[in-house]
C-alpha cells in the first residue's frame, strides 16, 4: 500500500512539474506578444496580453511587471500601473529602478501611495529569501569580477576563483535538492534590465564549455519552472558555444548558437544555424529571432557554411 501511495505521489509531482513547465513556456510566449504589441504602439492590446500572461503563473518576473507598467503609463492608467508595480516589488522590483523608468506616473497620487507602501512590500519580499545564501553568491560574483580587474586582477587569480565558484555551485545545487539557486530562493537582483546578463549567472561566462554544459540541465529546469529568466542562461550558453568563422581587422568574427549576443564590431550579429537556433530558442521560452533583434533594435545574419 505504501509503495502504491509513493508511486502515485511521484506520478502526481511529475505531472505537476510538466504542467508548471508548460505554463511558463506559455507565459514567455504571451510576454513576447505583449512586448511586440507595445513596439507596434498597440498599448491596449499589449496590456490585455500582459494580464493573460500574469494569470498563467504564480510568480511573474519583476522585469515583465516593469514593462507592463511602462506600457500602462502610456495609456494614462495610473491605477493599473500602480497595481503592476506593487506586484513587481513583491518579486524584487526596486524603487530605484521604477524611478529610472517611469516619469508621468511619478506625478500622480498613486506614486505617493506606492512610495508609502514600498518599505513594507520590500521587506516582505526579502523575508521570503535565503539571504545567507544570497550573500554568499553575491560575494562569489564580486570575487569573479575583482579577479578580472585590469590592474589588481590576473589570469592566475581568475582561474583560482573560477575553479572555486564552479565547485561551490555544484555543492549548492546538491544542498538544494538538485535545483539551481533560483530567484525563488535568492531573489532577482539584476538591475540592468531584462536582456542583460543575469546577476548570478554572469559567473558562468568564465567557466569552461564542459562546465557550462554540465550545469545546463539545472539551468534549463530552472527556466521551465520559472525560477530563472531564459535570458540569464542564453548568454553563457551562446558564449561557450560560439564558433569562430573569420577575422575582420582586430575583431574575431564569430557566429552564435542561440543568437543572444549582439555584434560588438558594428556588423550584424551572426547566427550559426538559424533553423536550429529557432527550435532551440523555443524549447527554453525564447522568442523568434526576428522578434528578439527587433526588441534589441539590432539585426542579424544567418551564417552559410562555404
Amino acid at each position: 500500500m505504501n509503495r502504491i501511495l509513493a508511486f502515485l505521489i511521484t506520478i502526481l509531482l511529475f505531472g505537476m512539474g510538466k504542467l508548471s513547465a508548460q505554463n511558463y513556456l506559455n507565459y514567455y510566449e504571451k510576454i513576447n506578444e505583449a512586448e511586440i504589441a507595445t513596439l507596434d504602439k498597440n498599448f491596449k492590446n499589449s496590456d490585455s496580453l500582459y494580464q493573460i500572461a500574469f494569470g498563467l503563473v504564480d510568480k511573474p518576473f519583476k522585469d515583465d511587471y516593469l514593462l507592463a507598467s511602462i506600457n500602462s503609463e502610456k495609456l494614462n492608467d495610473h491605477q493599473r500601473t500602480y497595481e503592476y508595480l506593487k506586484k513587481g516589488i513583491l518579486v524584487g522590483l526596486t524603487e530605484k529602478r521604477i524611478k529610472k523608468e517611469l516619469s508621468e506616473f511619478k506625478k500622480s497620487d498613486k506614486w505617493k501611495s506606492l512610495r508609502k507602501e514600498y518599505d513594507s512590500l520590500r521587506e516582505k519580499y526579502l523575508k521570503s529569501l535565503n539571504l545567507t545564501l544570497r550573500k554568499e553568491l553575491i560575494e562569489m560574483v564580486d570575487k569573479d569580477q575583482a579577479s578580472r580587474h585590469p590592474i589588481f586582477g590576473s589570469w592566475k587569480k581568475s582561474k583560482k576563483v573560477d575553479s572555486y565558484n564552479y565547485k561551490r555551485l555544484l555543492e549548492i545545487i546538491k544542498e538544494n535538492n538538485g535545483k539551481w539557486p533560483d530567484r525563488f530562493i535568492i531573489g532577482d537582483g539584476n538591475e540592468n534590465g531584462k536582456y542583460s546578463f543575469g546577476e548570478i549567472t554572469i559567473m558562468l561566462h568564465h567557466f569552461s564549455k564542459d562546465e557550462v554544459l554540465n550545469l545546463k540541465p539545472y539551468l534549463i529546469d530552472a527556466i521551465l519552472t520559472g525560477g530563472l529568466s531564459p535570458y540569464n542562461v542564453v548568454y553563457p550558453l551562446d558564449y561557450t558555444n560560439k564558433k569562430t568563422i573569420g577575422q575582420i581587422g582586430k575583431f574575431v568574427d564569430s557566429c552564435y548558437y542561440l543568437g543572444a549576443y549582439l555584434s560588438s564590431n558594428g556588423n550584424k550579429a551572426v547566427i550559426c544555424d538559424c533553423k536550429k537556433a529557432e527550435k532551440e530558442r523555443k524549447k527554453i521560452g525564447l522568442e523568434p529571432l526576428d522578434d528578439y533583434f527587433r526588441k534589441r533594435n539590432s539585426t542579424y545574419d544567418c551564417y552559410e557554411q562555404k
